[in-house]
């Protein structure tokens, strides 16, 4: 359960964080085991149409539009949290980044590429933009399939927001495993992949409510508020105050 206020109570989230990550980190170790079974199973049996629609749906949570169209809505309708944003818009955006960074580093082969026998020959070497042999299909985004970018950017989304509205955390949460899901059922990632994206999210966004590194920053410009003037009062209308 995560704490309903932030800012000089952030560093019990921001433990709470590293301590998924590290999770994540180890489901996502785990997860090699079922990677190929799982990419087998979604290519040749797949899922109810019901099912495959709900997740094509739950993919915007983790687009990076989808992400900004949903931080703009959270902007234009509640005007006591713009400040609070602000950290959430950084989380979302920095695990993005680094997303692109790992993927420029790390070379995997997309599921829908090619579904390998062994699940270590799915990954190709280092910097799979200058690897001389092109994917399959000739788009070097073939190679990029580790880590996920969308269950990073749902994952973060789902941490921030989870922290701005904590009555509708599980429903965040949720957003976020499906958009995982959708990664791994349209045969873009394997398993490993999202977890590992959600393991990154996790500690990036750890950083931002850490009051030793990223913090202290995002603490001081949300104590200019006059949410915070007042205590955080008006920050939880939906609350009883006293």
């Amino acid at each position: 359960m995560l704490p309903k206020r932030f800012g000089t109570g952030s560093d019990g989230l921001n433990r709470r964080l590293y301590w998924l990550a590290a999770l994540f980190l180890v489901a996502a170790a785990a997860a090699l085991a079922v990677d190929v079974p799982l990419a087998t199973f979604c290519q040749k049996v797949g899922v109810f149409a019901f099912v495959d629609d709900l997740l094509e749906l739950a993919e915007v949570f983790g687009h990076g539009l989808g992400a900004a169209c949903i931080l703009l809505t959270a902007y234009m309708i509640d005007a006591g949290r713009r400040r609070r944003l602000a950290r959430i818009v950084v989380s979302v955006v920095g695990a993005g980044l680094v997303a692109d960074l790992l993927k420029l580093i790390v070379g995997r082969v997309r599921p829908r590429v090619l579904i390998v026998d062994r699940i270590g020959d799915s990954f190709i070497g280092w910097l799979p933009r200058f690897l001389q042999d092109p994917p399959p299909g000739g788009s070097v985004s073939g190679y990029e399939s580790f880590p996920s970018g969308h269950a990073m950017v749902a994952t973060a989304l789902a941490i921030g927001f989870s922290t701005l509205y904590p009555r509708g955390r599980w429903l965040f949460a949720w957003f976020a495993v499906l958009a995982a899901l959708q990664r791994v059922e349209s045969l873009a990632h394997y398993l490993s992949d999202t977890l590992a994206g959600a393991a990154i999210a996790c500690f990036f966004c750890g950083l931002c409510f850490d009051s030793r590194v990223m913090g202290r920053w995002f603490d001081r410009w949300e104590g200019n508020g006059v949410g915070d003037a007042l205590g955080n009062r008006c920050d939880f209308p939906d609350e009883p105050l006293g």
